[in-house]
């Protein structure tokens, strides 16, 4: 029941970090070494951020291809440590391995998809509203940001079905689940259940877009350099996904190792209900934190 007890500790935290306004200093409260750890990240992060906007600067007035090459790769090494930080993405795709057994393959694949349409939002965000409407840089920002509210009512949705789905005791059949009463079509028709799942939740992850890749892409856009924007955003995204598949397979890794202290068992089934019943309850909870955050706060992208 540890694992339980970590996850309902935890959401109070995750809850009042979407319900404030993001603060100044490190951005959030964890306990040590994590917190130190963070801390190391986000002053790279900004360190990085500097040296984008010194590579843009340098490729705008020289034209050569060397600043290029060197923004996308402050662009790829930002996605990683901003991967790091506080963000309701990697809590979703953690809880969601930690409490489902999904196919390793499957689980890599969706983390790419969810750091894909993260990077397909900011670009679509910046060429509908700066180059089809010719929006200021802060109007793009204020308007992308309502994205963000699209993502927490996807998150919150998802967490419902799947906490309704846990608590009837219903899985890929549509009826009680029994390894012993249904036979192999039945279990594909589970996984392939799964992974559809997986999918809505990584597209529903990955839709709110990252303020940096969108900054990244409004400078280009400005200088007439769009197409190195659209490449740094793939690169950061890359990034990101190289990040969240760690967690993602950490977690995975946990429900592996779980599985294999029980066996096949009364009780092994007993501790697979209680991880998805908690990962559909932290899932749905954290998306309701996060709605009522904007509620309270308004949209806005900090990250």
């Amino acid at each position: 029941m540890r694992a339980l007890s970590l996850v309902l500790c935890l959401l109070p935290n995750w809850a009042w970090a979407a319900l404030s306004p993001p603060p100044t200093g490190s951005g959030f409260d964890l306990p040590e070494p994590l917190r130190s750890i963070a801390q190391w990240a986000f002053a790279f992060q900004r360190t990085l951020n500097a040296e984008m906007r010194q590579h843009l600067a340098a490729m705008k007035e020289t034209g050569a291809i060397e600043p290029a090459l060197a923004l996308m790769l402050a662009a790829f090494l930002y996605g990683i440590f901003h991967a790091i930080g506080p963000g309701h993405g990697k809590v979703v795709i953690g809880a969601w391995f930690a409490s489902r057994r999904a196919r390793i393959a499957y689980g890599l694949a969706a983390c790419a998809l969810s750091a894909l349409v993260q990077a397909g939002s900011a670009i679509a965000a910046v060429l509908l509203l700066a180059g089809a409407l010719s929006l200021a840089p802060r109007d793009v920002m204020a308007h992308a940001a309502w994205l963000e509210v699209a993502s927490y009512g996807l998150i919150t949705a998802i967490g419902l079905f799947m906490l309704v789905q846990a608590l009837r005791g219903k899985h890929g059949c549509g009826h009680d689940h029994d390894h012993h009463e249904h036979g192999p079509q039945c279990a594909h028709h589970h996984h392939h259940q799964q992974d559809r799942g997986l999918w809505a939740m990584a597209a529903a992850v990955g839709f709110r877009p990252c303020s940096g890749a969108i900054l990244v892409l409004l400078f280009t856009l400005a200088g007439g350099l769009l197409w190195v924007g659209i490449l740094a955003t793939l690169a950061m995204a890359v990034g990101v996904a190289l990040t969240v598949s760690g967690i993602g397979l950490s977690a995975l890794g946990l429900n592996r190792l779980l599985e294999r202290l029980f066996g096949a068992s009364a009780k092994s089934d007993t501790w697979r209900r209680v991880l998805g019943l908690a990962g559909a309850l932290a899932i749905t909870l954290l998306g309701i934190s996060l709605l009522a955050g904007v509620w309270v706060n308004g949209p806005a992208l900090t990250g």
